[in-house]
């Protein structure tokens, strides 16, 4: 009867075997990491250049909060510990080659401009900023041009950030991988992104009843949930087919016409003061 022997495994090899399975490798690190420091860098030069050459007139303290170096540096950390359990969940790189620049880009590009121009109908129908924005004290809603590109552009990154590429990463991976031990990851996914979805109409739908006073009607909050609802729901459902640009993308979109489109160049139009 033959006897196999077997060698004992090195302490190498098992730190080797380790770092292998939870460290990036070379690719993984240009394809997300890499794309995310793009994106900080983007913001460090938002952040100088609204700190120097052009003022970003906050409506909020909340605003204002975002664009602290603070801010900055916390949300880089943040995302880069969500693209770490994003990988370990299954989610697509930011710059994953199955995914094309359409898909990623150009197609929640678009799609955040038809709902910012959805938006902007409900609002001149029912005017629902102009009523909030003067129960609030304010002249307009939105941020000043040109501060506002860097605002909502910059600021579109960091929402998305706390919304998406961290949180709902993170606590998919905690339940699915960690307490679950693998098990139920696709029930895990969906029920957290429904969550995700949900997060910013019910908090900032919550907020706009009570800081404006009781002057927003059922009608109003209606029609500002069925654009925000879509936003989130579609930002979920790109997160993890297309990687962690296609929802920046399509904030972006949406931004770019409610926002600065609308809020700084035809607001004043529609609603004279």
């Amino acid at each position: 009867m033959a006897h196999v022997t077997t060698q004992p495994v090195s302490a190498a090899a098992l730190r080797a075997g380790f770092l292998s399975r939870h460290l990036p490798s070379r690719d993984q690190l240009l394809r997300s990491e890499a794309v995310w420091l793009a994106l900080m860098l983007f913001l460090v030069v938002v952040k100088i250049l609204s700190d120097t050459v052009i003022p970003v007139t906050f409506r909020s303290a909340g605003q204002q909060s975002l664009f602290t170096w603070e801010a900055v540096i916390t949300i880089a950390s943040l995302g880069l510990v969500g693209i770490w359990c994003a990988r370990a969940t299954g989610f697509a790189a930011a710059w994953d080659v199955r995914v094309t620049s359409a898909q990623r880009l150009l197609l929640p590009f678009a799609i955040g401009l038809g709902i910012g121009a959805v938006a902007v109908g409900i609002d001149v129908a029912l005017a629902a900023t102009p009523t909030i924005a003067r129960a609030l004290g304010q002249p307009s809603f939105n941020i000043d041009f040109p501060g506002s590109l860097l605002a909502y552009f910059g600021g579109g990154i960091e929402v998305e950030t706390e919304y998406r590429l961290f949180s709902l990463p993170l606590l998919v991976w905690l339940i699915s991988s960690v307490l679950l031990r693998g098990r139920g990851r696709q029930q895990t996914l969906w029920v957290i992104g429904a969550f995700s979805a949900a997060y910013e109409p019910a908090t900032q739908g919550g907020a706009i009843f009570v800081l404006a006073g009781g002057v927003v009607t059922p009608l109003m909050l209606a029609g500002y949930l069925v654009t925000s609802l879509s936003l989130n729901i579609l930002a979920v459902v790109f997160f993890l087919r297309y990687g962690l640009l296609a929802p920046i993308a399509l904030r972006w979109g949406d931004y770019l016409v409610w926002h600065i489109f609308y809020g700084n160049f035809l607001y004043g139009l529609v609603f004279p003061s």
